[in-house]
């Protein structure tokens, strides 16, 4: 009878070392069954026999390859003989031009370089599993065990068996028993091209790591974030791979983390990680839990099945730790979450929610130990089995355009899309304004639609598309108008949009009739993520919203072009200035604030450019985050300007190619904090077709008193309000 394979084929080119089995014997199995799997290349071994179990014919493994080929023997075992088999190859090619991940320890200056370690592991008697090799020996083990699940995760998407690969060192290897207990001889059968683990020194001493006032789980500290600093800065002062010109990515254990027992907290520990694409990039955790990781590959299955339970003597992370496998999988899983933020991911789903607490193991066996945080026995692990473990698609897709992830035959994205969010618009066909359709695109293409959290057929990973689009009576023949349509769309590049209500979209008609004429002016817009994920966008007093023409009466009526802009990003996208040739200025945002005095616009990355005549504007970029943040024009004649965050994502705004650009449309807080821009657009015209002036008069292509009321009537309420205050003032003397 044979073993069957089911997520890697005889013959396959990988490019990361470890990688994941996952198949079936066609034999029935018993408890005490297990899978061996024998590796090595044409002449001999290349890696120690591993023994790994079976459960009602299931069985999940995992392999450390050589680099070129390897011949994989798997052979299911029952009572001493083996009564399934089958064998293949797998040629393994590292990808040494990619970025690595790597991999640090930091170290106190008077370390007793020592970790926690329960009774139940011998922590009192022995040092094998709390010393500093053992620490080494179980950050490695992990990391390859990060690499293998990733790679198997993107495989399943459809995105190609891709991971981040680990810098490596030819040194002694110790992912395996055989390899620590072998005595080192002359044959030097024990050294290989592994994980290397930079060990570095902090200049802090253990007192100060151990200071609950950095402890990220003591609520009451001052400074929760500071030994993620304190790690960034050893990082750098160690230098060579750690500058930040060199852009690396890092994975940080602190070794001098521990469990006070006395103030029933665990001190040392920091979970956190940021990307940081222009400088250094880190995720940090602590040692507290790595007493129960596996030092080799004959401890992982152990360590993932062991219901032990690790007692007083060590912390209770998040209290999901009461056995010792929980407490691999929230040591193993938290880690990898912050390593995720090192990589750009932000709290979404699966690893980047926690998702690793209770389903670390079913990547790694197809059983299950069992559960105390659940009060559930173990179970069989298939295809079908719920696993939270795994990354969310956004994530895995924004991993997949990163150079850590690149495999050799990956078409690259131009930069523009790499960046760039799918763009949602209300349009109409031409001479037909009543017929509307709502239009999803995306330069890096669409791959998954959601309406009301319900995923669309189409597009998928395997069919992608540039645009899809959908007509209003189409969706009102799906969906309930009176109830708010909740739209979520993924690009490829990993960037998503959230929409709140897509009938609020159409409700906000993108197109402006000229009266008496048959002009239409068509409106292209971005907002913020913020005001775009809310169900209902209307914010009363609380919003200004205006409009600004390229050209503008004066004072006089007479029409004036505009001779430059002065775009005002800060921290987010504060607003803009228009000035015509006239003399007079028109914003981009609130004329005053609500106390009725004048508005004035922050951004210390302001930047004020010239229009020459003749010069169209042919594009403009909008930053996006949470808020919009940046605003950059792009002008016929080559030129540009503005400001955008480099590493934030933006939004490209085009007229189409019978269209040109006169003027902007937006949205602004107002009142509260710094009246950023939550929405800004642009108002197109067909290209060549002459403009009535009368389009100038229009209220809505003009900036008035943002839908608030005249200015007099602030200035009034005003007033009023300091009375009203001066009295409660004096009742309460």
């Amino acid at each position: 009878m044979a073993v069957t394979l089911n997520n890697l084929s005889n013959g396959e080119t990988v490019h990361q070392r470890a990688v994941i089995l996952i198949g079936q014997s066609e034999s029935d199995s018993f408890d005490e069954d297990f899978l061996a799997i024998h590796t090595g290349d044409s002449t001999k071994d290349t890696f120690p026999r591993q023994n790994w179990p079976l459960s009602q014919r299931q069985f999940k493994s995992l392999v450390i390859l050589s680099p070129g080929t390897n011949s994989l023997v798997l052979e299911h075992c029952h009572d001493g003989k083996v009564i399934a088999h089958t064998s293949l190859t797998i040629t393994y090619v590292p990808l040494l031009q990619t970025p690595p991940l790597h991999l640090a320890i930091m170290i106190a200056k008077d370390s007793p370089l020592l970790i926690d370690c329960p009774p139940n592991k011998r922590g009192a008697l022995s040092s094998a599993h709390s010393d500093l090799d053992a620490a080494i020996n179980k950050f490695r083990m992990t990391a390859y065990m990060w690499q293998a699940l990733t790679a198997e995760d993107m495989r399943s998407k459809g995105l190609g068996r891709r991971s981040f690969r680990l810098e490596e060192e030819w040194t002694a290897e110790t992912l395996s028993r055989e390899f620590l207990q072998s005595p080192h001889g002359a044959s030097a059968d024990h050294m290989r091209s592994t994980a290397k683990i930079h060990l570095i020194r902090s200049d802090k001493t253990v007192e100060e790591l151990r200071d609950p006032q950095v402890a990220q789980q003591n609520e009451q500290a001052r400074r929760r974030d500071d030994l993620h600093k304190y790690f960034e800065a050893a990082l750098k002062k160690h230098g060579g791979p750690f500058a930040s010109s060199a852009h690396p990515i890092v994975a940080g254990l602190i070794l001098d983390s521990t469990f006070s027992a006395e103030q029933e907290l665990i001190l040392g520990h920091a979970a956190l990680g940021c990307s940081n694409p222009q400088g250094l990039s880190l995720g940090v955790f602590g040692s507290h839990l790595t007493y129960s990781w596996p030092r080799f590959l004959e401890e992982v299955s152990s360590s993932l099945l062991d219901s032990a339970v690790p007692g007083d003597t060590v912390g209770n992370d998040n209290n999901e730790c009461g056995t010792m496998w929980e407490a691999c999988s929230i040591g193993q899983g938290a880690f990898l979450h912050e390593v995720g933020h090192a990589f750009g991911a932000p709290h979404t789903s699966g690893i980047m929610a926690r998702g690793y607490a209770q389903d670390w193991p079913k990547n790694f066996l197809a059983q299950t130990g069992f559960c105390s945080a659940r009060g559930s026995a173990g179970i069989t692990v298939d295809d079908n089995t719920p696993n939270d473990a795994r990354w969310d698609l956004s994530d895995a897709l924004s991993f997949k355009v990163q150079p850590h992830f690149t495999l050799p035959d990956d078409v690259q994205l131009p930069q523009e899309a790499l960046t760039a969010e799918p763009s949602t618009q209300i349009v109409h066909e031409e001479d037909q304004a009543e017929f509307l359709r709502l239009v999803i695109s995306s330069p890096a293409q669409i791959v998954r639609v959601k309406f009301n959290d319900v995923e669309e057929p189409e597009p998928t990973i395997a069919t992608p598309v540039n645009k899809i689009q959908f007509t209003m009576d189409e969706l009102e023949s799906r969906f309930e108008r009176s109830k708010p349509l909740t739209l979520d769309v993924l690009g490829m590049n990993g960037k998503s949009r959230l929409v709140g209500n897509v009938w609020r979209l159409f409700s906000n008609v993108s197109f402006i009739r000229v009266p008496c004429s048959s002009i239409v002016l068509q409106k292209r817009g971005v907002m913020s993520q913020t005001l775009e994920s809310e169900k209902n966008m209307d914010s009363g007093a609380n919003s200004w919203d205006w409009a600004v023409m390229l050209k503008e009466k004066g004072k006089d009526g007479t029409l004036s072009r505009a001779t430059a802009i002065d775009s005002r990003v800060g921290c987010l996208l504060d607003g803009a200035v228009v000035y015509y040739e006239d003399g007079h200025k028109t914003p981009c945002g609130p004329r005053w604030s609500k106390n009725g005095h004048d508005h004035h616009f922050g951004g210390h990355a302001s930047e004020k450019f010239h229009l020459s005549e003749g010069v169209d504007i042919v594009k403009v970029e909008v930053g996006r985050n949470h808020q919009l943040n940046g605003l950059r024009f792009h002008m016929s004649n080559g030129t540009k300007g503005g400001y955008l965050y480099p590493s934030n994502p933006k939004h490209a705004l085009e007229a189409a190619e019978n269209e040109r650009i006169i003027g902007f449309y937006g949205r602004s807080d107002w009142g509260r904090g710094w009246s950023g821009i939550e929405e800004f657009g642009i108002i197109t015209a067909p290209k060549d077709v002459e403009l009535p002036e009368s389009i100038y008069d229009l209220p809505e292509l003009q900036n008035t008193d943002g839908g608030n009321g005249p200015r007099s009537k602030l200035r009034n309420d005003n007033d009023e309000d300091e009375d009203e205050d001066m009295e409660d003032e004096s009742d309460q003397g």
